[in-house]
Formats: C-alpha cells, sequence, structure tokens
C-alpha cells in the first residue's frame, strides 16, 4: 500500500505546474551559475600564473644586479618579496570568504605594501554578483521546498481527497510517509538532474580537471544540500498538518522562510557585537603607539641617567624593549581573544537557523569558510616571519663578509604556504551543523506525524 500512495504522490506532482517550473528554474539557474563560475575560474587562475611568473621576472632583474650589496638592499628593503593566492578549485560551487582575500600579499623589511586591486575591477559585478551553487540551495531550493509541500495535508482536505482516502481505511501514518518520500523525490530529482549536468559541463568542456579529493568533497557538499533540502521540505509538512487552509499554510511559510534564511542568520552577528563588544583595531594599534612612545622615553632616560654604566645600561635598554614588546603582544593576544568570544557567541546564535548551519558546512567542505581565513592568516605570519628571519641572516653573512656574489637563489626566498584542511578535519569541524540539521528534520517530522494523527479532515 505505502509504494502506491507514493507512486500517486509522484504522479500528481509530476503532472503539476509547479513541478515543470522547478525543474525549469533549477536547471537555468544551476547551469548559468556554472558556466559562469567556471569562466571566473579560468580568468583567476590564469591571473595567478601570470602574478607568479612577472614575480619570478622580478626576482630574475635583482638576481642580475652586479652589486651584491645593492642586490640585498633591493630585495630586502626596497622590492622585498610577493607570494600569490591560488583560488580554490571548489569556489566554483561554494565562493564563501574567498573573494574577501587578497589575491597577493607583500612583505619586506622597511614596509609592506597593502595589494588592493578591487579598485580596478568592475563595480557592477560586486552590485550584482553570479549567485553560486551554494546561494542557490540555501535561498532558492528552500523556498521551493517549502512552496512544493505546503499544502500537502490542508490543500487535501480543502479540496476534499483527504477524507475520501481516510474513509477507505488507508492508514495514517502510511499517507503522511508517503507524502514526504514522493514529494521530496519529486522535488530532488530535478535538482539532482540539474547539477549532474553541471558537474558534466565542467568535465566535458575540460574548463577545470576535479581531483579525487575535489569530488570527494563534492559529493559531501551534494550529501549535506540533500539534507538541508530535506529539512524545509518536512518543516513545510509540518506547517501543512498544524494549519487547515492552504492560504494560512503559505503565509506561514513564508514567514518561517524569511526568519530562518534572512532575520536570524543577520541578525546573531549583531546581538553577537552587543554581547560581548569588541575594542576597535584603530584603538589597539593607538594603545601600541603609546607603548613604543613610553618604551622611548624610558630609554631616552636610561641614556642620559646612565650613560658611563656601560654594559650594565645596555642590558636595561634591552630589558625595557622586551618590557614593550610583551605588553604589545598581551594587547594583541586581548583583541585576538574578545575578537574569537564574539565570532563564536555570533556562530552558535546564529545556528538557531538551519541556514547558517548549511552555510558554515558548505563553505568549509569547499574550502572556502572560516579555516581558510585561519590558514591564510597563520600562513601569512609565517611568511613574514620566515622573511624576517631570511633578511637577518643575509645582512649577518654581509656584516661578516661571507657574502659571495652568487648568494641569491630564488628558491631560497621564504614563499607563502597556507595548507588546505584535510577532509577528516573538515568533517569533525561541520559536525554540529550535521548533527543539528538532522535533529531539526527528525523533530520537525515527528511532530508533522503527531498532528496528522489527530488531524481534523471535516
Amino acid at each position: 500500500m505505502l509504494l502506491e500512495l507514493i507512486r500517486k504522490e509522484i504522479t500528481v506532482n509530476v503532472l503539476s505546474l509547479r513541478f515543470i517550473v522547478t525543474f525549469v528554474l533549477l536547471f537555468g539557474l544551476i547551469l548559468i551559475s556554472t558556466f559562469v563560475l567556471t569562466s571566473d575560474y579560468k580568468v583567476r587562475l590564469q591571473a595567478y600564473e601570470t602574478s607568479r611568473s612577472a614575480h619570478r621576472d622580478a626576482l630574475s632583474k635583482i638576481k642580475a644586479i652586479k652589486d651584491k650589496n645593492q642586490q640585498v638592499d633591493e630585495l630586502i628593503s626596497n622590492q622585498g618579496v610577493y607570494a600569490d593566492l591560488k583560488p580554490q578549485l571548489l569556489a566554483i560551487f561554494v565562493r564563501g570568504l574567498e573573494g574577501n582575500l587578497p589575491t597577493q600579499v607583500h612583505t619586506a623589511r622597511s614596509a609592506s605594501r597593502k595589494i588592493d586591486e578591487d579598485f580596478y575591477h568592475n563595480p557592477f559585478f560586486a552590485l550584482f554578483s553570479t549567485p553560486d551553487y551554494g546561494y542557490i540551495v540555501n535561498i532558492v531550493v528552500s523556498l521551493l521546498a517549502l512552496l512544493f509541500v505546503f499544502d500537502a495535508i490542508c490543500g487535501e482536505k480543502e479540496r476534499g481527497t483527504l477524507k475520501v482516502m481516510l474513509s477507505n481505511a488507508v492508514p495514517r501514518d502510511l499517507i503522511i510517509l508517503s507524502k514526504w518520500i514522493g514529494g521530496y523525490l519529486c522535488l530532488v530529482v530535478p535538482f539532482l538532474v540539474a547539477l549532474l549536468a553541471g558537474i558534466a559541463y565542467i568535465q566535458l568542456s575540460g574548463a577545470v580537471s576535479l581531483d579525487a579529493q575535489a569530488i570527494e568533497r563534492l559529493i559531501w557538499l551534494i550529501g549535506v544540500s540533500l539534507l538541508y533540502i530535506s529539512l524545509f521540505f518536512t518543516i513545510g509538512l509540518f506547517i501543512s498538518t498544524l494549519t487547515h487552509r492552504a492560504a494560512t499554510a503559505l503565509i506561514v511559510s513564508l514567514f518561517v522562510w524569511i526568519c530562518a534564511i534572512l532575520v536570524v542568520p543577520n541578525l546573531a552577528p549583531v546581538i553577537g557585537r552587543l554581547v560581548a563588544p569588541v575594542p576597535t583595531l584603530q584603538k589597539i594599534n593607538a594603545e601600541k603607539e603609546a607603548v613604543d612612545q613610553e618604551t622611548f622615553l624610558r630609554m631616552q632616560r636610561v641614556s642620559r641617567t646612565m650613560l658611563g654604566y656601560g654594559k650594565k645600561a645596555e642590558q636595561l635598554r634591552e630589558k625595557i624593549e622586551q618590557e614593550g614588546r610583551d605588553r604589545k603582544d598581551k594587547l594583541y593576544h586581548f583583541y585576538e581573544e574578545e575578537l574569537k568570544t564574539q565570532i563564536s557567541i555570533s556562530q552558535t546564535l546564529s545556528r538557531i537557523s538551519p541556514s547558517a548551519s548549511f552555510r558554515y558546512a558548505t563553505t568549509e567542505l569547499a574550502g572556502t569558510g572560516s579555516g581558510l581565513f585561519l590558514h591564510f592568516k597563520q600562513a601569512y605570519k609565517r611568511f613574514e616571519r620566515n622573511f624576517d628571519d631570511y633578511a637577518d641572516e643575509i645582512d649577518d653573512r654581509r656584516d661578516d663578509d661571507q657574502l659571495n656574489d652568487n648568494w641569491l637563489q630564488v628558491d631560497e626566498i621564504p614563499r607563502l604556504k597556507a595548507y588546505a584542511a584535510r577532509l577528516d578535519d573538515t568533517l569533525a569541524a561541520i559536525a554540529v551543523d550535521l548533527l543539528l540539521m538532522g535533529i531539526y528534520n527528525v523533530v520537525f517530522f515527528m511532530a508533522a506525524y503527531a498532528l496528522f494523527l489527530r488531524y481534523d479532515v471535516t
């Protein structure tokens, strides 16, 4: 009997206008998104290779300088070293935070130059950005899931077909189970067909080569998407059993969607800033400058009062310098800890909405989430530290007259090395989000099941 009920649900849904609209909309959106973002990835990858080549040529010009002292000054103090960030492969599906990172960074002993290429980009790309796969699932498919099922129970009650079905001694638990399975299949099949068409375009066009690791992460992305879609479908079924009129169910569904997609995720950071305020970076920098000024005055005082003390005065000055560095480090660590607390509170509050959990999970799987920011930050600090050590070593060798004419070796110059998270670590990081979406699914289905057992069909 269950199979017959599922077949009936599938037939009704496939012959409806909403199925045709859903299929056409998803097919068009996903294919267009895949085509545009794949082309964009090719352009960014080409720009990455061109930039790397230009920076290698710049180092070769330094190496061609005859005077080794001029070579050292040009590399360490004047030009410095540039490093380029390779575009994330799965950003063609989920852009996430990748666009907020610089495409290249720079470090030098005298001053690091800020690389800001957004000034030269077309501003309309920022105003009207192409929706990626994550956006389509999060916004469009979640709404379609609610619209697909909002009248599954209350609509049949209004038409009188539900009363007729129950008069034939059809068990209520089979009815609601068949509506969930049949309706969900009718929503997911067009989605998967459109997605597979997009992946087939990527593979057949040869625009992007998906390696084994990327395919494995993509499979997880699809699995998370199916879980997320099933959650909104279950919420829609719950709303349908909670109401008795299709118009009321539609209004409630739209209200729930607005709260889950727009209100809660955007309100959580605001509440986080109110609950755990963080001092501005400008204030921290001002306090660091005050520490530097105080350290400078103390050093001058020591120099004036202990002019004849020699080594003892030098030790005292070093102690004062170290104290200043320690105080600045404490200020920076204080800022970091306060910021982490604010971020943690915002994330926890935003997870009330399944939309936030979905975004966290998909961006981490695509390598464009908060983990990308963390790895970039660590890599950039390591890059600057390694360059400082390298510059000190070269200076020491020059002072000791141990620097030969062939000292500049491009392979020995520090490089930016950003390590990507392993899939196991990524799954561990998103386990909470996957668990929350699974729990929401079970809770709303059980609530819909309990309500339907007592549903008044008259």
